[in-house]
């Protein structure tokens, strides 16, 4: 019996889900608080950033390939490929803190509205359900980028 109970719970914290916080307080005043939530069964992120109108929620299903951020001071939620090799894996998410780059991307959505959000999965659905949703390509950036315009993803800047 006590093995049983031993390997039900090395077996339930193989399954469970991962959690990062980090809480970022700067000199002036600015709380930033971002959340990463990883889904190992479904092989989905789930990152949260706290900041006002400033705020971003984001859904990395690594499954379908599909990476989504609602943007709610913009009342969008924007969707792209992951890109293997410049996007950070969930063992990289797992990592605490996440070592940053100064690669930053610039994100350009389509004017086109996606019609039906929820072939890119039930996760993808449940983020960016009742917004006008878009696809975007997503490339190199070296220009300077507005703060208020910047969301950080494994110390990955993207630029919308």
């Amino acid at each position: 019996m006590k093995t049983l109970v031993i390997f039900a719970a090395l077996f339930g914290s193989l399954l469970a889900t991962d959690n990062i916080n980090i809480n970022n307080q700067g000199n002036v005043g600015d709380n930033v608080h971002q959340t990463v939530n990883i889904n190992n069964q479904d092989h989905v992120a789930n990152i949260n950033n706290l900041n006002g109108w400033n705020s971003w929620d984001s859904i990395c299903d690594y499954a379908r390939g599909v990476f989504a951020t609602r943007l709610y001071g913009k009342k969008i939620c924007v969707l792209t490929k992951i890109d293997t090799t410049v996007f950070p894996s969930l063992e990289v998410l797992k990592q605490k803190p996440v070592k940053t780059t100064t690669r930053v991307f610039k994100v350009n959505p389509n004017k086109v509205p996606i019609a039906n959000i929820g072939i890119y999965g039930v996760h993808v659905e449940a983020l960016c359900r009742g917004i006008p949703s878009y696809h975007a390509e997503v490339n190199e950036y070296f220009d300077a980028c507005n703060s208020n315009s910047i969301i950080t993803i494994g110390g990955i800047s993207f630029c919308f």
